[in-house]
């Protein structure tokens, strides 16, 4: 008999790369259905992903105005949850795989009611995601977590310093299992290629322009940042009128390009024209702190070096792999001596490109972090 596994998660889901990454890999192995929201009337209710089906459930548009907009978006967000969970149960699933806190809830009675095993995928510190959540909701949700987590029969995360704060958080006896984010194999060349004189190293960004991602910051340090040096920002967001006020001068002088965004799927390719990939993170928040952005994992795939927050899942990546240097993102001067430091000897700047790519074709890539979690549903399939 063919074992029916359902995962629910609070979004559309094909624009979610790690849902959409495990579900290929759980879908090979049973009948999977991944449960998430439709926000529009032209995406489909149901569709076929190959090795694993998609059903939507319609969320409830937003209202206009600000009046109403908090209240809103918590009646928004439990009817969802709700409707997903109710969808979810029909599935009348031997397992039941929650993405993140918001649908742990409901995941958790789907479970209970079908007598299902259930695993709770953490893709962030989800509490700690916001400096700004009110005390008295942050304690109700952890209290709520910390109960529902030590009934779950498997827990997953994306790194050592996330699943290392559960278990002491919740005093689990058993550490969730990590499961990074790494981005699949997709790399054109298997060698980086040698920079001719004339040409400018070119330093990228890409991702979204978003507040505390330190962009500020970065774009004043190429103030300071000497030789032939160029800095490519990718993307869009929120902040994009301001970025590109502060850049007006640079932009001028050549120091700044705002390139045009390109799609998920062609990120690593785009990011091979680069040199140097940044990550100036803020860790204004635990989340923060923790965090190890899908874009590192893109730009090591992509064979450049990194110059990124002294965050520490990117400072214990950096102690193994060797792909470049760290500094303090509050710090525009910071940004730019390890930039210069990095720019300035050409010799260890191809060597952390090598070390980059060689890392991801080995174990750096999900091809090879996925069998993880084949392993895991190996046994909660028998």
């Amino acid at each position: 008999m063919n074992k029916k596994v359902c995962m629910l998660v609070m979004n559309g889901v094909s624009s979610d790369p790690r849902v959409t990454k495990e579900a290929n890999v759980v879908g090979q192995k049973c009948s999977l259905t991944v449960v998430g929201e439709r926000h529009s009337l032209t995406t489909a209710e149901h569709e076929n992903a190959g090795a694993y089906q998609i059903q939507r459930v319609n969320s409830i548009k937003k209202e206009n105005g600000s009046g109403a907009s908090i209240l809103n978006k918590i009646v928004r967000k439990l009817a969802s949850t709700v409707k997903i969970g109710l969808a979810a149960y029909k599935q009348n699933a031997d397992i039941y795989h929650a993405h993140d806190f918001e649908m742990l809830p409901a995941a958790f009675l789907a479970a209970k009611l079908r007598n299902a095993k259930l695993v709770y995928d953490s893709h962030e510190l989800w509490i700690e995601q916001r400096p700004d959540f009110p005390p008295l909701f942050k304690k109700v949700v952890m209290i709520v977590e910390g109960w529902l987590v030590k009934r779950t029969d498997e827990i997953i995360t994306v790194n050592e310093s996330i699943a290392n704060e559960l278990q002491n958080r919740y005093k689990l006896q058993k550490k969730p299992i990590i499961l990074h984010n790494f981005t699949t194999k997709q790399t054109v060349t298997t060698k980086i290629p040698t920079k001719q004189a004339p040409e400018p190293i070119i330093v990228l960004y890409h991702g979204g322009y978003m507040k505390d991602r330190g962009l500020e910051e970065l774009i004043q340090a190429f103030e300071h940042v000497t030789g032939n040096v160029v800095l490519h920002l990718r993307g869009f967001g929120p902040i994009e009128d301001e970025l590109r006020n502060i850049a007006k001068d640079l932009t001028k002088e050549g120091k700044v390009v705002f390139c045009p965004p390109v799609s998920m799927r062609e990120l690593v390719t785009a990011a091979q024209s680069a040199d140097i990939g940044i990550i100036p993170y803020k860790p204004t928040c635990l989340n923060n702190l923790y965090s190890f952005p899908n874009k590192l994992s893109e730009y090591l795939m992509a064979g450049l070096a990194v110059c990124a927050s002294d965050i520490p899942e990117i400072a214990r990546l950096n102690q193994q792999v060797h792909f470049g240097a760290l500094f303090d993102p509050f710090s525009p001067e910071s940004i730019a001596v390890a930039i210069n430091e990095l720019t300035a000897d050409k010799m260890r700047l191809h060597n952390c490109r090598e070390n980059a790519l060689n890392w991801s074709l080995t174990a750096g890539n999900w091809e090879e972090e996925s069998k993880k979690l084949d392993d895991l549903y190996n046994r909660l399939l028998v």
